[in-house]
């Protein structure tokens, strides 16, 4: 369901790459129709201001979304699927991002186990990766991601904003910044802690554009925030869709 043929990646001071055109457009405009109802949404607060529908975060309401709408409940397959990850992995490949990661098959696991027992050798450990998805919304009136580098256990993140052509004003903000710290002491950051605003440097921002797919690799200094929106109608919400691939 994504395509990423158009895909161009900045690598400094990490990989992130942004593909337009990322969904089907009837598809996409299937998703705007039936995205979840606000009032749904679990509120998240501790590090920015965020609305959060998940696995997580109200896991009834979210199951019944995707019960109710099927474009959202293909999307959910397609994400779930070890598809989707082995096409991601090998689309970052094949742009000079190699993870050396694999969701690998039971029975290549199997042999390879079994051999190391033979050997009297250490049980190899393959790690699991999972995938999952989660919808966002912030309100324009000051929402906003403190900065921060993710979760340890995240390995890719996509971000796919959920809105409609000329439905978005530039002056909102909401654009995704790669930022690096100003004390320089605070660069690597593998345990994800987070920074004020005041104390990040904004290297660059991609703005938040319809149909577009922003992919970026988990690493030690993958700092990244969005900065407070400065709009004054609460109504208006930045709505996305975040992916995420995940390892144990």
């Amino acid at each position: 369901m994504l395509n990423f043929d158009n895909i161009r990646f900045d690598y400094d001071p990490y990989p992130i790459g942004l593909a337009r055109r990322a969904l089907a457009p009837g598809f996409y405009e299937e998703l705007i129709d039936t995205f979840p109802d606000d009032r749904i949404f679990v509120s998240k607060d501790f590090n920015g201001v965020k609305y959060s529908l998940s696995q997580l975060n109200n896991k009834s309401g979210y199951y019944d979304h995707l019960r109710k709408h099927g474009a959202w409940s293909r999307f959910y397959r397609y994400i779930k699927s070890e598809g989707f990850i082995a096409d991601t992995l090998t689309m970052l490949k094949a742009n000079k991002v190699d993870l050396r990661l694999a969701n690998t098959a039971f029975r290549e696991r199997a042999i390879k186990r079994f051999r190391a027992f033979k050997k009297g050798s250490p049980q190899p450990h393959f790690p699991k990766l999972r995938s999952r998805f989660e919808f966002s919304s912030m309100p324009i009136t000051g929402g906003s991601i403190r900065p921060h580098t993710d979760h340890p256990s995240k390995v890719v993140t996509m971000v796919i904003p959920i809105l409609r052509e000329n439905e978005w004003q530039e002056e909102y903000g909401g654009g995704t910044s790669v930022v690096w710290p100003k004390d320089r002491t605070r660069s690597f950051n593998l345990a994800n802690g987070y920074l004020d605003f005041d104390e990040v440097d904004c290297l660059r921002t991609y703005p938040f554009e319809p149909n577009q797919c922003l992919v970026f690799v988990k690493t030690y200094n993958s700092w990244h925030a969005v900065w407070p929106m400065t709009g004054n109608d609460p109504s208006i919400l930045r709505r996305t869709l975040t992916i995420n691939i995940e390892s144990d």
